[in-house]
């Protein structure tokens, strides 16, 4: 029997062909940005493999904490009539809040058309109505096109940027420039990774997490016997920390990326981005910062994961 299909509406601000010249200028630049770990069909499968995985800490911490507060969120905000999740990924983490809200529609953003598509289809059965967009949020004109979609759907909003997602964002700049494309009625939802020393590292540096960070490389035909993925970490300033990771080649690899031909060479170490992690006082103060008042906040059994639900504060 043939799988049942459901419409999924996607505007696509940023086509395939502009992804895959940013993938090989990124290559020949030496450094991996975020988004390319979620774009190509091995990196989909990957992450969703790691999503699912018990030794990725940090799905199951998000998704036990979502389910803990969302009763209390729509208690909370009783108008929000709309979810959007930027940087919904595979939309597991939207889904807990959808069913706890009365039916509200679904936008959800993404980098990744496959990740997207799925994202729509798990918030599906919870939502009025879904749509998704295409898109980079790095970019303001991007951001601003979801939020216009986001008012045109319903009176209150809630944007989430869930699963230790706002650093890939810049935490510093981000919750402002979220801020800007916010109605007074709107509210936002963040979390993050609160820093743990060489427990932080040990959190990532697992073959289920090695197969997502190299899946970017097996896509153009690499293997482990091509050279090492490497993780360290970097405690940093400000409250914020870094857990790096960066590919060092055993020899000299000739690629061929968007038709353009790139070279690896040995030992020159491609990097790639790191996933940024907080103390406690940081996490709160950059979402503060961007013009938001914390109303309700909560931390996972172990302490080591925060989540915030904050409003605008006045203009």
């Amino acid at each position: 029997m043939a799988a049942t299909s459901i419409p999924l509406p996607i505007t696509v601000l940023l086509p395939e062909h502009q992804i895959a010249a940013q993938f090989a200028e990124a290559l020949a630049g030496g450094y991996l940005g975020e988004q390319f770990f979620y774009w190509l069909p091995l990196s989909v499968e990957a992450w969703v493999s790691l999503c699912r995985s018990p030794e990725y800490r940090n799905a199951d911490r998000a998704r036990t904490l979502l389910s803990r507060a969302a009763p209390r969120l729509a208690e909370l905000w009783p108008a929000a009539d709309t979810l959007c999740g930027l940087g919904c990924g595979e939309g597991s983490k939207d889904r807990i809040l959808l069913e706890a809200f009365p039916h509200p529609s679904y936008i959800g953003g993404d980098f990744s058309q496959g990740l997207l598509e799925l994202a729509l289809a798990c918030a599906a059965p919870a939502a009025r109505a879904v749509h998704g967009f295409k898109l980079d949020l790095g970019s303001d004109q991007h951001l601003a096109a979801v939020a216009a979609a986001v008012h045109e759907s319903g009176r209150s909003a809630v944007f989430t940027v869930l699963g230790n997602t706002l650093g890939a964002f810049d935490p510093d700049r981000f919750p402002a420039r979220l801020r800007r494309v916010m109605r007074s009625t709107d509210r936002a939802l963040f979390d993050g990774e609160i820093f743990a020393g060489d427990e932080t590292l040990r959190g990532y540096d697992h073959p289920t997490n090695r197969r997502f960070a190299f899946a970017p490389l097996a896509s153009l035909g690499l293997t482990d016997s091509d050279g090492e993925l490497r993780f360290e970490l970097r405690p940093g300033s400000a409250g914020l920390h870094e857990v790096v990771k960066y590919f060092v080649p055993a020899r000299d690899l000739d690629l061929n990326v968007a038709g353009r031909a790139l070279r690896l060479r040995k030992d020159d170490p491609l990097r790639m981005s790191s996933s940024l992690k907080y103390d406690e006082p940081a996490f709160f103060e950059r979402i503060e910062r961007g013009d938001f008042r914390v109303e309700f906040s909560d931390k996972s059994d172990d302490g080591r994961f925060l989540l915030a639900a904050a409003a605008p504060t006045a203009a």
